[in-house]
């Protein structure tokens, strides 16, 4: 009975991990769409804009920034 019990714990936690998992990936892919739309829009980009320039400017001077945070807090999201 207590191997029972110690198995279904077990797979319990493991089911409840893979959900967290899950749910911070769609968080994180979430985060990452606001901050390249928001980028975007500040520095007049296209979305679809994936040149090495413009991807080292998002990386070097977006990221983390102030503006990035501000663009989270009007999104109704967490900073980072």
């Amino acid at each position: 009975m207590k191997k029972n019990i110690l198995i279904l714990s077990l797979a319990c936690a493991m089911l409840a991990g893979c959900t967290s998992t899950k749910k911070a990936l769609a968080d994180d892919n979430l985060r990452s769409e606001i901050s390249w739309s928001a980028f975007c829009e500040a520095r007049g980009y296209d979305l679809n804009d994936n040149t090495y320039l413009t991807i080292n400017e998002y990386l070097d001077a977006w990221c983390g920034s102030v503006e990035e945070e501000e663009a989270f807090i009007n999104a109704g999201g967490k900073g980072a």
